[in-house]
């Protein structure tokens, strides 16, 4: 079968191929290796589509990404490599995030007494001590998770540090019924 695919897939099938290898697990004992062309095209990809924002997993419009991430009943919040906000998505949150914030340092968002966990939190991730951590609390009656999650791009480098607020009434209710 190989042949045949080999003679009849274009080379952009190829890369798709590759893409979506890395979603399985070794198959037969052989391991997925960086195939370097296919890395390139994924980055030439971005820069040719210029009214669309380009990603390994698909392509949409800035109109569309906003909208999902605004959709998502999760308030996220993005601190880059050098611990400055950078995004919060729109809409109703539990943590109120002044749009001053943004280029501004994580740290002087938080209320003394967090500060501290929030640095530990990001000098863990940045040094690749942890990737994740999650916190559960009690705000306003109501129960939350927040949970940090360490970014880091395909060579495992911190780019920065992901916020997520999640009110978890609903799984309370779910599971007192």
């Amino acid at each position: 079968m190989f042949p045949i695919c080999a003679v009849n897939f274009t080379e952009d099938e190829w890369f798709g191929i590759y893409y979506d290898s890395k979603d399985y697990a070794t198959c037969f004992g052989v391991d997925n290796e960086v195939w370097k062309a296919a890395e390139e095209n994924i980055r030439e990809r971005a820069v040719s589509l210029s009214n669309e924002i380009v990603m390994p997993g698909g392509h949409m419009t800035l109109e569309q990404l906003t909208a999902l991430l605004n959709t998502i009943p999760i308030e996220i919040s993005f601190i880059d490599a050098e611990n400055i906000n950078r995004f919060f998505n729109e809409g109703p949150k539990v943590f109120k995030r002044p749009s001053m914030a943004i280029d501004r340092e994580v740290f002087s968002c938080h209320p003394p007494k967090i500060e501290p966990m929030v640095r530990s939190i990001i000098d863990d991730f940045r040094v690749g001590k942890r990737d994740k951590v999650a916190v559960w609390m009690d705000k306003g009656n109501r129960t939350m998770l927040v949970t940090y999650l360490a970014v880091r791009d395909y060579d495992k480098n911190y780019l920065g540090t992901v916020e997520l607020v999640q009110d978890m009434e609903f799984a309370k209710e779910h599971f007192q019924k």
